[in-house]
């Protein structure tokens, strides 16, 4: 009874694990949609940052994926994850061993593995021949007295072994097939990440350039109209105020210029450490302004993130990695066999070296039925682990969803900024040169022409960081999107 008992408790117990069933991932069907866009999926071949026609960041980028210590220690990861791998074959196949083998005993203990019934039949025998009329009694052994006081016994032998369970290895070699896969995909979102994170700080670098050149037209024009404002001044047609008020506009003008060079050198310097190269002396190129805003590209549907998002897809083998595991534990559980074999050679000496050839083959079973919980309690972690995957994979999927749809707004209305803002900046230049024309032949005041200069270099700086934060949505969009393009980075997590 208190077997039967036991037997029945052991089935129980890994039922117990799936109490409340697996919890199913919740990812985008093929009916779901973008709010905006076209659906048209994507050129899964295409590199997006070509798109800017921008050769020097086509050069940029291809430095960054073969450079960037981030990229390589993911690689590194993938290459421990395929070690991996390969110890989880192991199990699937045969074991072969040489083994040899030398021991010491006193010679004395030979008497012990003769039965007694053997030593009395021994003495029988030679008490029997001694009776034998004719036969002259055996005289004693002198050699006895030579015999070694110790026995060398050995083997030399070829062993063999192979282990056959139900599945247990072979679900548990394919969950470490899906981590490596994960591995992968992991390195594949690092170097989208590098992509994304290089080609923003190349436009910062040209925009901070762009914003210094901007600065230092800006100076010469406040210069240009502080000399008109001192000869009206000397020609009496302007007051004192004016020239004071026109060499302060330029002290601040003059003073944004050190800032956006001190931002200029740090994008530089960020620019330099994505690269791999020394910040201190970054040796980039010497390109400034911003590319033109590409045509919009096509952005496919929800479901196609599955496939060229690579964190989707790392999640997505985690998870079914995770179901395998499950798989594996419950296994666990079911008899596992083993065959074994050995061929070759056993070794004595007495005296003299003696062998002899020998081989043996056996078979066994083990049917586990109680260990203290401990396969009890890996079914019911690998149960949590897949459900924890699972959540994880719904997750990644919704915020790989809503950075699509953040960027398309994004992209939407800074473009429409954008568009208001080059209207201003072309209103405010006109108005700035008409009001200095009209300043100069003495129809306006001073006043009027500081008002037109403030507003149109105010918006030579706002339009110039429109220009970036339209091509950042853009970017982040490409990036949201996915990388597809990783999939053809080579072993060194270089691009082929």
């Amino acid at each position: 009874m208190m077997i039967r008992s036991v037997l029945l408790l052991c089935l129980l117990l890994p039922a117990s694990a799936w109490a409340g069933g697996p919890i199913k991932p919740v990812v985008p069907d093929e009916e779901a949609r973008y709010s905006t866009g076209t659906a048209i999926r994507a050129d899964e071949s295409d590199e997006w940052w070509t798109s800017l026609q921008d050769p020097a960041l086509n050069g940029l980028v291809v430095e960054a994926l073969e450079a960037n210590h981030d990229i390589g220690a993911a690689q590194a990861r993938l290459h421990a994850a395929a070690g991996v791998t390969l110890q989880s074959v192991s199990p699937l196949l045969p074991t072969a061993s040489f083994d040899v083998g030398l021991n010491a005993s006193p010679s004395s203990n030979a008497s012990f593995q003769v039965s007694p019934q053997l030593t009395e039949l021994l003495e029988q025998l030679s008490d029997l021949a001694e009776s034998i009329p004719g036969q002259d009694p055996a005289e004693e052994d002198d050699d006895d007295e030579d015999d070694p006081d110790v026995t060398w016994n050995g083997s030399a032998l070829l062993n063999f072994g192979l282990n056959i369970d139900v599945g247990r290895s072979a679900t548990a070699l394919r969950a470490a097939q899906l981590d490596a896969a994960a591995a992968e995909n992991d390195r594949d979102g690092v170097a989208r990440a590098v992509v994304q994170q290089v080609v923003g700080a190349w436009l910062d670098v040209r925009t901070s350039r762009a914003r210094v050149a901007l600065i230092e037209g800006q100076i010469e024009t406040n210069s240009s109209l502080l000399e008109l404002t001192r000869a009206r001044f000397i020609a009496s047609d302007a007051r004192g105020l004016d020239v004071l008020q026109q060499q302060q506009q330029l002290a601040a003008t003059r003073a944004l210029l050190p800032q956006a060079q001190q931002i200029l050198r740090l994008r530089e310097v960020q620019l330099a450490t994505l690269l791999g190269r020394d910040p201190s002396d970054p040796r980039l190129p010497t390109d400034s302004g911003l590319p033109a805003l590409p045509p919009a590209p096509g952005i496919g549907t929800p479901a196609d993130l599955m496939t060229t998002r690579p964190d989707l897809a790392a999640a997505s083998n985690r998870y079914l990695s995770a179901r395998n595991r499950v798989a594996s534990s419950a296994l666990s559980f079911a008899p596992t066999f083993r065959l074994t074999g050995n061929v070759g050679y056993q070794l004595r000496w007495f005296k003299e070296w003696d062998s002899q050839e020998t081989w043996g083959f056996g078979a066994g079973v083990s049917i586990p039925i109680f260990n203290g919980l401990q396969r009890h309690g890996q079914l019911k972690q690998a149960a949590a682990s897949r459900d924890a995957a699972a959540r994880s994979l719904s997750a990644a999927a919704l915020t790989a969803r809503a950075e699509v749809e953040s960027a398309l707004i994004r992209e939407e209305t800074d473009a429409d900024r954008l568009d208001a803002l080059t209207d201003q900046l072309q209103t405010a230049r006109v108005a700035y040169e008409e009001s200095s024309r009209q300043y100069a032949s003495g129809l306006v005041n001073y006043l009027t022409v500081l008002t037109s200069l403030a507003s149109w270099q105010a918006a030579e700086l706002n339009q110039l960081q429109a220009q970036r934060d339209v091509l950042g949505a853009r970017v982040d969009l490409h990036t949201a999107l996915g990388a597809p393009w990783a999939a053809r980075l080579n072993s060194a997590g270089g691009a082929r």
